[in-house]
């Protein structure tokens, strides 16, 4: 585990922009790393997008069965239920991040999420930050 408390996680721009409106408030995994609650997650938008668009607070983690998960969660998670059971098809189990204090940011772009980690690449699903680069996307997100 790196010195951090924050982390970029993927996202497409649909699910993004539901999050950043307040209509989408859990992000739905089939599987991730262990995030502990207090955690801040940069909101990175996939392609087209490409750019960190937003952040918000782990306000816990759910495990359980993806059954479980969208009859406790099914009016936060921003998607239908032909569209949840397409994505978890097969799972035994899925995880349901509850997301709090979400906020827009101004984007920052692929090129400058590069000037703060050297070959930096989109993460397929989270990558962690150190604390300086955590206050170096700070600072980018305010300018």
């Amino acid at each position: 585990m790196t010195d951090a408390s924050d982390a970029i996680i993927s996202i497409h721009p649909e699910y993004a922009t539901a999050i950043l409106d307040g209509s989408k408030t859990i992000e739905l995994r089939r599987r991730i790393p262990s995030l502990g609650q207090g955690t801040r997650l940069w909101i990175y938008a996939t392609r087209p997008t490409a750019a960190v668009v937003g952040m918000a607070t782990i306000a816990g983690v759910s495990r359980a069965h993806p059954r479980t998960i969208w009859q406790k969660h099914r009016t936060q998670t921003g998607v239908d239920y032909a569209a949840f059971t397409e994505y978890f098809a097969g799972a035994t189990e899925g995880v349901a991040i509850l997301l709090a204090a979400v906020k827009q940011v101004q984007p920052i772009a692929l090129g400058e999420l590069r000037r703060v980690r050297a070959g930096f690449h989109p993460p397929q699903v989270l990558v962690r930050l150190t604390a300086k680069e955590a206050e170096v996307l700070e600072k980018l997100a305010k300018s």
